[in-house]
């Protein structure tokens, strides 16, 4: 045990990672077996290990703890008994000709042929190794023969007829038996073995491709292809745990590649925990995808840090920088955006990151036609692009095309059917097109795979408030919340759902709770809506001075502009004649404490103002005797200037000292 650094048991589903001198020899020996068969990816993954790894006299400091996983005890003594002798590797240990298994007449051929490889001149190639029977050359020739179809079918993509499909697999057909006879009369390997379980893929055997690649991982556990070609059979959590893989340290690569995929966000993360306490720490392939991870739990400043850090680590870079645009997009940063867009057109014009940057850039403006050009050109460049299809639907709908969103989300499904951006999009497009029972379908796929996104539970909790099932509603909104309630949705939902059953006091404690959680931003149509909720709410419950208080606040809104006016006349007249109550209340009670009222003159306020009532009279008496017209045009005032006078004539009347007596 002290051979291993560990942080989480990976016993029940990885593999204990070896001295990273064992490591390094097992990466060298790999990289010259897959750079000879042409299989540059995973040439090029295991580089990134082999340049992370911490070997030689320099050892590189603990990795740092990873943000939102707490990590258990280290056992440090595999990082501290590093070998300071270790012998170093000739330049000619990798793609050293004289070493590999080729026979002599061969050779030559061999080498012309993966020129015209190297340039894609897959049929070139494979008609110089027509010949050869040596294990690098066959397998050369036949995934040449295979990328020539392949690609062929792919460049004529949709001006493809019937007769070509057939023909084409028809080929696949008679390479997947000459492949199976190579293997029975065992003459082949394990990356022969790789590209049969390649041909049942396209021929659609699944079940005999996982057969295939498991056996071909077992033989070459380092070709990083097979994993992945894999990791793409293996669609969910049941097939993954039931998945008998070899007992390599390449194992825990595949496990972080499919936690991610399957949204184990927290597995992920203690995975990529051990593997830098191991000594990968400075892996981009592992940085890169907590980048991912991070995004995927919707934790976006930290996410952003990531993708930053891998640009300062390697500029260059163009994976996954597709999920950092996105990010990008989310929060509006259109500089950093315009940024990243420029450096990717530098970098490579034509990849499909770089078309997927530049459409999320042209969204982000509102030219959306502009959007859906560099989605349809990444497409081009890779037609099973599945972010592509998931983005250029959600263009469709800012254009209201409903149908041509719908198809390009059922694509991005045909692809993975555990794309829940995929189902999310189809429940949002039937949603607005009044389908809710087919709307609530899609919204229960997303929530499957996301069961603790709080954006897929209150979306289900509103198609159930607009098919009526408001306890479902109900329970949807209240569980949206326990889960965080990331779009800040759930209050204002369930504030709306009281107001809908006819509990007003529940609906305002809603209300006033969303306003001091989400008070900074009071720009949002659900804001009015709660500001008039409660100034009603308020009116009806004879509290002025708060109904006031939110029906001013709605002023400012255009859609409660002239709701808030008309209200705020209402909450004016009621505040008049609740100060004419409390000045009559006051009144009595003041004539309730005098024992002898009956029989002693009025108060002297009510005298007063019997006496200016008959001056009055006598005045109007003698106007009428002048002028026929007096009556007429007092009936003619307006009511409300009538009753602010007649308020302000009464208070004068009314000595303030008494009524602060009375009131005491």
């Amino acid at each position: 045990m002290s051979n291993y650094a560990m942080d989480v048991d990976v016993a029940k589903v990885g593999c204990l990672v070896p001295k990273m001198d064992d490591v390094k020899k097992e990466l060298l020996v790999s990289m010259n077996e897959l750079y000879a068969r042409g299989l540059k990816t995973s040439c090029q993954w295991s580089s990134d290990l082999l340049l992370s790894l911490e070997v030689g006299n320099n050892p590189k400091p603990l990795a740092k703890k990873i943000e939102g996983y707490k990590r258990p005890k280290i056992i440090r003594s595999c990082l501290t008994s590093v070998p300071k002798n270790m012998s170093v590797s000739k330049p000619t240990d990798l793609y050293s000709i004289d070493q590999l298994p080729i026979a002599y007449h061969e050779m030559e051929l061999y080498l012309h042929a993966r020129t015209c490889y190297n340039a894609k001149e897959y049929q070139r190639a494979s008609f110089w190794l027509k010949n050869c029977y040596s294990k690098i050359p066959l397998f050369l020739k036949m995934y040449s023969d295979y990328l020539a179809a392949d690609s062929n079918i792919k460049n004529i993509g949709s001006e493809a007829t019937p007769s070509m499909f057939k023909e084409y697999r028809n080929f696949l057909d008679y390479l997947s038996q000459l492949l199976e006879s190579i293997r029975q009369q065992k003459k082949g390997d394990g990356y022969l073995t790789y590209l049969l379980g390649v041909v049942y893929v396209k021929l659609e055997q699944y079940e005999a491709a996982v057969n295939m690649l498991v056996e071909s991982i077992n033989e070459v556990p380092l070709n990083w292809h097979a994993w992945m070609q894999l990791g793409d059979l293996i669609v969910d959590r049941v097939k993954l745990s039931k998945l008998e893989l070899p007992n390599h340290w390449m194992k825990n690569f595949f496990y972080c590649q499919k936690y991610l995929d399957l949204q184990l966000n927290e597995q992920m993360l203690g995975m990529t925990q051990y593997l830098f306490n191991c000594g990968f720490s400075d892996s981009i392939f592992l940085q890169s995808r907590v980048a991912v991870c991070y995004h995927n739990k919707r934790y976006i400043e930290i996410a952003v840090q990531k993708f930053q850090e891998l640009i300062e680590i390697e500029p260059c870079r163009l994976e996954n920088m597709d999920t950092y645009s996105n990010l990008l997009y989310v929060q509006h940063q259109r500089v950093e955006l315009a940024y990243l867009a420029q450096r990717a057109v530098k970098i490579d014009k034509y990849r499909v990151e770089t078309c997927c940057i530049l459409g999320n850039y042209y969204s982000l403006h509102g030219e959306h036609q502009k959007a859906m050009r560099y989605f349809h050109r990444a497409l081009k460049l890779n037609p099973l692009y599945l972010a592509a299809w998931t983005l250029l639907g959600q263009e469709y709908m800012e254009l209201k095309n409903s149908n041509d969103a719908i198809q390009s989300y059922s694509k991005a499904l045909e692809i993975n059917k555990y794309e829940y951006r995929a189902w999310y999009g189809l429940g949002q497009t039937y949603e607005i097109l009044g389908m809710f029972k087919h709307s609530l379908h899609f919204f229960k796929q997303a929530q499957l795979l996301r069961p603790f996104d709080s954006r897929m539970i209150i979306a289900v909790g509103n198609v159930y408030e607009k098919l009526g099932n408001v306890d479902m509603a109900f329970q949807s909104y209240l569980k949206g919340r326990a889960m965080g309630d990331d779009e800040k949705l759930g209050l204002i939902y369930l504030a709306k759902l009281y107001v809908v059953i006819n509990r007003p006091d529940d609906a305002a404690k809603m209300f006033l709770e969303y306003i001091e959680e989400h008070g900074i931003d009071e720009q949002t149509r659900d804001h009015s809506y709660a500001y008039m909720f409660l100034a009603n709410y308020y009116l009806t419950r004879m509290n002025i001075d708060q109904a006031f208080h939110y029906a001013q606040k709605c002023l400012n809104y255009a859609e409660t502009k002239e709701e808030a006016k008309a209200l705020l006349k209402t909450i004016v007249h009621e505040r008049i004649f609740m100060e004419i109550d409390n000045l009559i209340k006051c009144t009595s009670i003041d004539e309730k404490k005098s024992k002898d009222y009956e029989k002693e003159e009025m108060p002297r306020q009510l005298e007063m103002l019997s006496l200016t009532q008959k001056a009055e009279g006598n005045q109007n008496e003698d106007d009428d005797d002048n002028k026929d017209d007096d009556d007429n045009k007092d009936d003619d005032s307006d009511e409300e200037e009538y009753l602010c006078n007649s308020i302000s004539r009464y208070m004068i009347l009314v000595d303030p000292s008494e009524l602060d007596s009375v009131s005491k």
